[in-house]
């Protein structure tokens, strides 16, 4: 089994709940309701596009039984060729999620010091 990818949304809403529950949020705390948060949103997500695969297999199968239309065969190979390619797609590829390795604290302090000086640097420019 996969291991679930904690993200800082999942730390905020966690921080959110034990203070909303009015218990004291320690980092403990914290990471241990965040482990449950991110596992209930990759299982949301996986849902998701499950549902969405399905629906779209079920259209395919709609237009070919409502398409009574003689078509060329190169239609049709483009159609099962489509029908194969929703069919295959996992999850993960779908939601790209597993292919993505975990960002480091230095890598996110990083990207919002580079975001923070892009923002300065746009507020600070004359329109």
């Amino acid at each position: 089994m996969k291991s679930t990818q904690i993200w800082d949304v999942d730390r905020l809403v966690a921080a959110k709940i034990l203070t909303d529950l009015g218990i004291k949020a320690s980092r403990d705390k914290i990471e241990a309701v965040a482990r449950h948060a991110a596992t209930h949103r990759e299982d949301s997500a996986y849902w998701a596009a499950k549902r969405v695969q399905t629906a779209n297999l079920e259209r395919l199968a709609e237009q070919l039984r409502s398409d009574y239309r003689e078509h060329q065969s190169v239609w049709y190979d483009g159609f099962r060729a489509a029908e194969a390619c929703i069919a295959t797609t996992t999850a993960d590829e779908a939601l790209q999620m597993a292919s993505t390795p975990p960002q480091s604290i230095a890598g996110i302090i990083r990207s919002r010091i580079r975001l923070s000086k892009a923002e300065n640097r746009q507020n600070s420019s004359p329109t």
